[in-house]
């Protein structure tokens, strides 16, 4: 039911870009909450911000930040489809409360008749990071000490369905191990207790984890894509470790920017054009690089929408492989 969502949403966007109205050429008139669901800190925030100050340079009008982290971003998700459909609220997310943990939980809104889809904007892998004085060197080290103290070893996560915890929740089914969950709220919590020995790995966007580990306070065992990055060229990915059941283990998190749903597609349209114009931007590729993501927009709102509705179909495969309930829509 979702995947027809997603398509009819798709089919609604896809002549959003061919021309602008008067009254898109006259937005914004006035200051644009941009709400991030998550803490400062996380990639979501960085890209947030990033566009948000692009955004503000080309329309002359202020694009206000506003952090609403929680509940793996369903507290701001939620917060933007109450929020007056007038192109004064939009937000920049993760997959997480939009993908991923709807197709695992209910949650107090439908992400398909709530959200109108603007672009994507970011695409990065995960990392598996460890504290810098741990003994574990590699993925084979942890894997080994894992299997031999079964559910001994804390894992940060930013809370159930996020992609964070279905990583991590994928990565020991098909490692055979245990690991206990830790929930956080945010990436930079969760570093924080890594860093002091309260959890003693966690799966990272890379953007953050890059921070802690040019810093020297962590250490990176593996990347979440088929490739070695080339912002981390020393990390091999975890394909490549040749450890039995990892070498197709993939998983890479997005970020996106949405409006609520009945926001004018001529706003939608020049949002996006926007954003596609910022995403061009040497200095926008370059921030996004040195923290590990790639600079990606779309073609169109549509084209996000199915975007979206294929990492949804991808997501709720993965939970059900895990035995984790589907929202019921």
């Amino acid at each position: 039911m979702q995947a027809k969502a997603w398509r009819s949403a798709a089919v609604g966007l896809a002549g959003l870009c061919t021309s602008f109205s008067i009254a898109a050429a006259a937005y914004p008139a006035g200051p644009v909450s941009t709400v991030i669901s998550f803490p400062p800190g996380n990639s979501a925030d960085l890209v947030g911000r990033t566009i948000a100050q692009k955004l503000q340079d080309a329309l002359g009008q202020p694009f206000v930040v506003d952090n609403k982290g929680g509940a793996g971003g369903i507290i701001g998700i939620e917060y933007v489809t109450r929020a007056k459909p007038d192109g004064y609220t939009i937000t920049v997310t993760s997959l997480s409360p939009v993908s991923v943990i709807p197709a695992v939980k209910k949650v107090p809104y439908d992400p398909v008749k709530q959200l109108a889809p603007i672009s994507l904007l970011a695409q990065g892998p995960m990392v598996i990071v460890v504290r810098k004085d741990s003994p574990f060197n590699t993925l084979q080290e942890l894997i080994d000490h894992a299997r031999a103290n079964p559910g001994k070893l804390n894992y940060g996560s930013l809370g159930p369905g996020t992609i964070s915890q279905m990583t991590t929740e994928l990565f020991k089914s098909a490692a055979g191990i245990e690991l206990t969950e830790i929930p956080y709220k945010g990436s930079a919590q969760a570093l924080t207790d890594l860093i002091g020995g309260q959890i003693q790995v966690l799966f990272d966007g890379m953007a953050s984890a890059m921070r802690q580990i040019d810093a020297g306070t962590v250490k990176g065992l593996a990347v979440t894509i088929p490739q070695r990055s080339p912002m981390m060229p020393d990390t091999p990915s975890i394909a490549e470790t040749g450890i039995p059941g990892l070498k197709d283990f993939q998983s890479q998190g997005w970020m996106g920017a949405f409006a609520p749903a009945g926001t004018p597609p001529e706003v939608i349209a020049r949002l996006h054009k926007e954003m596609q114009d910022a995403l061009k931007s040497p200095d926008v590729i370059e921030r996004f690089a040195a923290s590990g993501l790639l600079a990606v927009g779309s073609d169109t709102p549509a084209d996000f929408a199915r975007f979206v509705e294929a990492d949804f179909n991808r997501w709720s495969s993965a939970a059900q492989m895990l035995g984790l309930r589907p929202t019921e829509k």
